[in-house]
């Protein structure tokens, strides 16, 4: 069975400037949600996390993330692993990953 109504946004791409970790993002956790949202961006081919924010309720976003380091220009595979927890209890719920391609200019 699926969660009851957890809609998950699509990142088909996240654009962002090389040589800097501050960069500008659009992790949304959409209004209807019955839990919070973590964002974890993380590279596929090394498993390496750049990023994870703290815990966004629901109609919240992040718009600014400091990554764990700076990238160089070109396209990287990653992945946005959505974890979730509830607002009633905090107990996780399904959460997702996300395949998306990081664009670096």
């Amino acid at each position: 069975e699926e969660a009851v109504g957890i809609q998950i946004p699509g990142y088909p791409s996240i654009t962002i400037p090389a040589d800097t970790k501050n960069v500008t993002v659009a992790f949304l956790n959409p209004e209807d949600n019955p839990c919070y949202f973590t964002f974890e961006l993380v590279l596929k081919d090394t498993d390496e996390v750049l990023y994870t924010s703290k815990m966004v309720p629901p109609g919240q976003a992040i718009y600014e993330a400091e990554l764990s380091r700076p990238l160089e220009k070109g396209e990287y595979n990653a992945t946005i692993k959505i974890k979730t927890a509830s607002l009633e209890d905090g107990s996780a719920m399904n959460g997702a990953d996300v395949e998306t391609v990081l664009i670096v200019q």
